[in-house]
């Protein structure tokens, strides 16, 4: 049995940082607060102008120095400055950034409820567990689509757990429409003053100097995909809360179950992944074999198990997999991925929405041993890149 539609366009994270709003080019927030408060000092006399903005400028400075700019007076000055600067306003504005850079390194960060930025101070983030964290972590650059993010995610925010850094994100889309997480310290852009970057050993291999403490004078950026279970081990419980399904997915998922009478069943989630690994070297892609050897271990083992077969490649698929007691499943990206992840076991192929696919299911979850192949193989410890209790069948 066959259910499905035309795939949509897949979701790629592109994981690029977006420009800074042009409207709030030049002064910045700090800026904007002198120019709102300069205009309520300002009166309608023309002979009186520039002598009350002196005097504004004069009071209001020796104030700002110990004011503690908090977001939402920023975001009140950001919607509210209507005022242009004049030119010692200007000079005096110049003057307080620069003596802000020398104490406070700040981001820009993207405030999603009013498509704006402000500066963040370092000072103020906390974890949870009201530890002050005062540096940060962040990525160099990030590749791939769905699974590759999820990796990301997932390890950036195990890494700052383990050395008390705060975990600095892009808002990538495929995660976003996906899952119900909460990236409060997400951003669309950002400066990262005083850091190092710190890079991983190779794409599949566990860098434990990455969970190491550091002297804590700079803030760091990490280079590589990060794709070890090792590096938010420790987090599982947390990450698997956060990877939880948005109610309009689950709710697709649920009616594809009910539609094909399967929801009571006990369900085996298998994701044949061909597509672009079929040519690429080192990207071994399984054989019939591999999925037949998997299905009948499961079968030996479960009682009247559904296969929920998902793949692009549906031709392959109907020619290989095309049983009494399986399914074939083709929508969206995140609706197949909520499907799989919603199922009770897992068979997976190659690649990383695989992966994650098995790693959310609360079952037996069995991998294709041979992925990778030379010369892929060199940069990817399979002790670290798959969990122990997994079984691995080729």
């Amino acid at each position: 049995m066959t259910y499905g539609r035309q795939p949509t366009p897949r979701l790629r994270g592109s994981g690029t940082f977006q420009q800074p709003n042009p409207k709030l080019k030049g002064a910045g927030p700090l800026g904007k607060l002198i120019t709102h408060r300069i205009q309520r000092e300002i009166t309608p006399s023309k002979h009186h102008r520039k002598r009350k903005m002196r005097v504004g400028l004069k009071n209001r400075n020796h104030s700002m120095k110990r004011d503690d700019i908090s977001q939402s007076k920023t975001g009140e000055t950001n919607t509210r400055n209507k005022l242009a600067l004049g030119s010692n306003s200007q000079r005096a504005l110049n003057k307080l950034m620069k003596q802000s850079n020398q104490t406070k390194s700040t981001f820009k960060i993207n405030d999603p409820e009013k498509n704006r930025y402000h500066s963040l101070k370092t000072d103020q983030i906390e974890t949870g567990a009201e530890k002050k964290r005062t540096h940060f972590l962040g990525l160099k650059r990030t590749w791939g689509r769905l699974g590759n993010h999820m990796f990301y995610y997932a390890s950036l925010r195990g890494i700052g757990d383990a050395i008390n850094y705060t975990p600095i994100l892009s808002r990538t889309d495929a995660i976003l429409q996906l899952f119900e997480i909460n990236l409060n310290n997400s951003v669309g852009t950002f400066t990262l003053n005083n850091n190092v970057t710190k890079s991983e050993k190779c794409t599949g291999i566990f860098t434990e100097d990455l969970m190491s403490p550091i002297n804590k004078t700079t803030n760091i950026t990490v280079f590589g995909y990060l794709q070890s279970f090792k590096y938010f081990q420790k987090i599982e419980s947390e990450i698997r809360k956060e990877f939880i399904l948005k109610a309009d997915i689950k709710t697709q998922v649920n009616h594809i179950f009910n539609t094909l009478n399967i929801t009571h069943r006990i369900k085996v989630g298998v994701h044949v992944r061909r597509g672009d690994f079929v040519n690429l070297k080192g990207y071994r892609v399984p054989t019939p074999s591999y999925f037949y050897k998997a299905m009948n271990m499961l079968r030996q083992n479960l009682t009247n198990p559904v296969f929920v077969v998902c793949s692009e490649d549906k031709k392959w698929v109907a020619n290989y997999l095309q049983f009494n007691d399986s399914v074939i499943v083709h929508e969206s990206v995140e609706v197949d991925f909520g499907v799989l992840m919603s199922c009770d076991h897992s068979i997976i192929s190659s690649g990383t929405f695989s992966w994650w696919a098995a790693y959310l299911t609360k079952g037996t979850s069995i991998y294709f041993k041979g992925y990778p192949s030379p010369p892929l193989l060199g940069c990817m410890s399979p002790p670290d890149y798959y969990p122990p209790h997994w079984i691995g069948l080729e």
